[in-house]
């Protein structure tokens, strides 16, 4: 009897182990029947995708006189931006999907040597670079825009090209 108990669980076993997904470091990726796995190599351009400032549209609530750039010309035509403010009530960027709206001042940018500085509990951004051009009351920018992110202690940088103007 004990003989054909033993016999039974040793059956049972060898089934279930033949039974199991092995994986293989020759592999990466898939398992021994070819069946895809999700893997973190997938997973990189999500992740660093948050680490970045991220692109949005105008915002409804600035109209009239503003501040919008983009990560590069195209961006800023197809009208893709990475910073916008209304001159002088509101400055938003967009990290983690999200759209930051963070308080300003009229006099938080000097367009004569082109440098802005924002702060808040949360954020401190700040934009420098040099003026490209004039034209009547509109004026375009190429720079540079860091965020410091407090909680995180992490920084996040990107060259902007737009304009501020009326």
């Amino acid at each position: 009897m004990i003989r054909k108990h033993f016999l039974l669980g040793l059956f049972t076993v060898i089934t279930l182990h033949s039974c199991k997904k092995e994986y293989t470091n020759d592999s990466i990726g898939q398992t021994s029947d070819s069946t895809p796995t999700v893997s973190i190599e997938s997973a990189e351009p999500e992740v660093a995708a948050k680490l970045m400032l991220q692109t949005f549209s105008m915002p409804a609530e600035v109209q009239g006189c503003s501040c919008y750039f983009a990560k590069n010309k195209e961006d800023y035509e197809s009208e893709q931006y990475v910073y916008v403010d209304d001159y002088g009530n509101n400055a938003y960027i967009k990290l983690d999907g999200k759209i930051i709206k963070t308080p300003m001042e009229e006099g938080d940018f000097d367009p004569s040597n082109f440098s802005k500085e924002l702060e808040d509990s949360d954020y401190r951004i700040s934009m420098s670079g040099k003026k490209t051009s004039e034209q009547d009351e509109t004026m375009m920018f190429q720079g540079q825009l860091t965020v410091f992110i407090k909680k995180e202690n992490r920084t996040v940088s990107t060259p902007v090209y737009g304009e501020c103007g009326c």
